[in-house]
């Protein structure tokens, strides 16, 4: 079963400011990056990053879902409903959303309100959940 998870919304651009993305918005980044900086790989982006990261999420005894970070995420998007498609062109919108699995399995259960929700903002979800190989658990 999904134990916690992270999530992120980022939004990438080639030529629009990250500025001008909030001002779009009304939301504001936990972080962003402009073209040219140099990544954690040593290369110089090609484009500018505004993201807004939520905390690790674990499960919680009313939530074993799996997706508080997702949800915790979607709900501090809430203020940008509607806003997104107001985006320029050359901005690609997207929730990055990865779990961490206790076992060999990674399912998860998607509430139809979190999935709602996500719809309303317009925003496609790009999952990962990485799995427990096994190798931790007592024998």
């Amino acid at each position: 079963m999904i134990q916690s998870g992270r999530a992120s919304l980022t939004v990438v651009s080639r030529q629009t400011d990250p500025t001008l993305i909030s001002e779009i918005l009304g939301l504001v980044p936990t972080r962003t990056k402009l073209r040219g900086s140099v990544s954690r790989s040593g290369r110089e982006l090609d484009h500018n990053v505004w993201t807004i990261d939520v905390d690790h999420g674990f499960n919680t005894d009313d939530d074993t879902t799996g997706t508080r970070a997702l949800r915790d995420l979607v709900a501090a998007a809430r203020p940008g409903v509607g806003r997104f498609p107001l985006l320029p062109p050359d901005c690609s919108a997207r929730i990055w959303w990865s779990s961490d699995s206790d076992s060999m399995q990674g399912g998860f259960v998607l509430p139809v309100e979190l999935a709602a929700a996500i719809a309303e903002l317009g925003v496609d979800v790009y999952a990962t959940v990485y799995l427990d190989d096994g190798t931790n658990s007592p024998e």
